[in-house]
């Protein structure tokens, strides 16, 4: 059965009297989370428990719509004996990836007595199979290298073909097995002229070919400042070395240095400055060593039109700068009604002008992720659910933003490091900052900046522990950047005891395993980690401020405060 990733998931009784209730239990339901949903057949498992002590009958109805719009429906009536609990399979075809909504009704067959609904069901359906070269666009490199994994499956007895093509010619063309459900190979650039081709994959079978993709891959010359993405691992690679984005909201020229000592490396102003002050900025920036979201929102948002001439002169003003890191194309436009037709157009001549450099795209509402997904190479979401929201408000948001990019892009989180101004009553605590930041990195943050609300007369809405605690996380993180920015491992981390509100995420880095722990939950918890994959451990470390872990059994034994979080080194045997 597959793991459908499902959010908003609002279930309950309908109207039933109390009597009736205490007369007739009613039967239960449960979703079940198992395995992945990708293009194709797929299954939304649901778990029924009847307490009663006559048969029920059921039927549950499944009713969604596809990225398109289309509508899909399912029906199956279900029996169940008395003090019995049965797991079922309701089937729904995926004819393309994306994201399916829609609802899931369980009632009793006959009278139609109501059981339980899941409204507002949000289903993300990956495609079957990722084929990703390793790079945004190529200059100096020797080698295109490219990865292929299935997402459901073996690969065995298959083989994958890759061609890289001018037109109808075949410029490279390599062959290589696929082990398990990956397969890894590359194809030699070197003697490749700049220009765009089409990188093309097949997958072959005993019985011929079974599914293929394309995509156009970019080789440019060199150039003085490159920032390109790791299309491996979405992290940035700022002049050829990983670059694990740490940065802060609303900095001015004369706060660079002392970021840059405070270990943050890259910072936005906010659309607030302008003219002599933006060049004053941006050269002191690459005098510190501190690189910049160059902001293009004034001239996008509030207008009929973006301002394609004003854009085009910034654009030649600073593509060659040293302090420049990406295009900070537009802040929220679904919140300023940005129609995204124009901000593609407006995305294409940035490509046009400068392809050296990433757009950075934030947007605060998930309904519009996938609305604006074409409009940037990075897409961060600035979720700020202190003091009304709960805190995984952060972790459900980065769900969505992945599900929406379908992993082709990379997800930043801007955190919420401010409060007690206009909506937000309070300022998150330490606590609260350190868990949203690490509810972020386990669900595969590749960059994170920190909001400090100001207002007109620069008024900083922060704490002083809160901006402690920020120090605090840029050092540690700063430290960990190449890890943050290695690509993902094979290995599997899983909590033995099941889905308590503990999530980890696994790296591996020169031979040694991170792993990042956060607890959701605002009480203690004792988690059991399994790992899968890994080599035999020597030891197990505690970073920073982590709480010491113990191998028991088989088993990483990790105890979590309340809104707790962590971070191990895991060293096999013979490191």
């Amino acid at each position: 059965m597959l793991l459908l990733l499902l959010t908003g998931l609002a279930g309950g009784l309908w109207g039933c009297s109390p009597a009736t209730q205490r007369a007739t239990p009613l039967p239960e339901a449960e979703l079940v989370h198992e395995g992945m949903a990708v293009a194709g057949a797929n299954q939304l498992g649901l778990r029924l428990t009847n307490k009663a002590r006559r048969r029920a009958t059921l039927v549950a109805r499944l009713e969604l719509k596809t990225p398109a719009g289309r509508p899909l429906a399912h029906q199956q009536t279900l029996h169940l004996a008395p003090g019995a609990t049965r797991q079922v399979a309701l089937p729904f075809h995926a004819e393309m990836p994306g994201l399916y909504t829609g609802s899931l009704k369980v009632y009793e067959q006959g009278g139609g007595r109501p059981i339980r609904t899941f409204s507002d069901l949000e289903i993300a359906v990956w495609p079957r199979w990722e084929f990703t070269p390793d790079r945004s666009y190529y200059t100096a490199e020797t080698q295109l290298r490219f990865r292929s994994r299935l997402r459901r499956g073996t690969g065995e007895g298959k083989k994958l073909l890759v061609e890289l093509r001018e037109g109808e010619r075949v410029r490279a063309r390599k062959e290589v097995p696929l082990r398990g459900t990956e397969a890894q190979g590359s194809l030699p650039i070197a003697e490749l002229p700049p220009g765009c081709y089409t990188l093309r994959a097949r997958v072959q079978g005993p019985a011929g070919v079974e599914d293929s993709l394309s995509s156009q891959v970019c080789k440019y010359p060199p150039a003085p400042q490159e920032v390109k993405v790791d299309l491996f691992s979405q992290s940035l690679l700022v002049e050829g070395k990983p670059f694990f984005p740490i940065g802060l909201y609303w900095v001015h020229a004369e706060d660079l240095e002392e970021l840059k000592r405070l270990h943050f490396n890259c910072g936005d102003y906010f659309y607030k400055l302008r003219g002599a002050e933006i060049a004053a900025l941006m050269d002191q920036a690459a005098q510190s060593g501190i690189r910049i979201l160059l902001e293009l929102t004034p001239f996008i948002r509030g207008r009929a039109e973006p301002d394609y001439q004003a854009i085009a002169e910034t654009i030649e003003s600073y593509r060659h700068h040293p302090g420049l890191l990406a295009w900070y194309i537009v802040d929220e436009p679904a919140d300023a009604k940005v129609d995204p037709v124009l901000l593609e157009r407006v995305y294409q001549q940035l490509h046009q002008s400068d392809p050296y450099h990433p757009v950075y795209l934030v947007n605060n509402r998930p309904h519009s992720y996938g609305s604006y997904i074409d409009a940037s190479d990075i897409l961060a979401i600035d979720v700020y659910p202190v003091p009304d929201h709960p805190l995984t408000r952060v972790r459900d948001y980065m769900q969505q933003a992945r599900w929406a990019s379908m992993g082709r892009k990379p997800v930043w989180l801007v955190a919420q490091a401010f409060g007690g101004v206009e909506h937000w009553g309070r300022p998150p605590t330490p606590a609260e900052l350190r868990n949203m930041v690490f509810q972020g990195l386990v669900q595969g943050a590749g960059g994170l900046l920190f909001y400090r609300y100001c207002q007109e007369g620069e008024r900083q809405i922060q704490p002083p522990a809160l901006w402690a605690e920020m120090r605090a996380l840029a050092a540690e993180l700063s430290a960990l950047g190449p890890v943050l920015a290695a690509p993902t491992t094979l290995a599997q981390v899983e909590n033995a005891d099941g889905p308590q509100g503990v999530e980890a995420m696994l790296r591996e880095y020169q031979g040694r395993y991170y792993l990042f722990v956060v607890n959701c939950r605002a009480s203690a918890q004792r988690a059991r980690f399994r790992l899968r994959g890994l080599p035999a451990l020597a030891r197990v470390e505690a970073l920073y401020q982590s709480q010491a872990p113990a191998l028991r059994d088989g088993l990483l034994v990790i105890d979590l405060a309340a809104l707790g979080a962590g971070i191990y080194r895991l060293e096999p045997a013979g490191i």
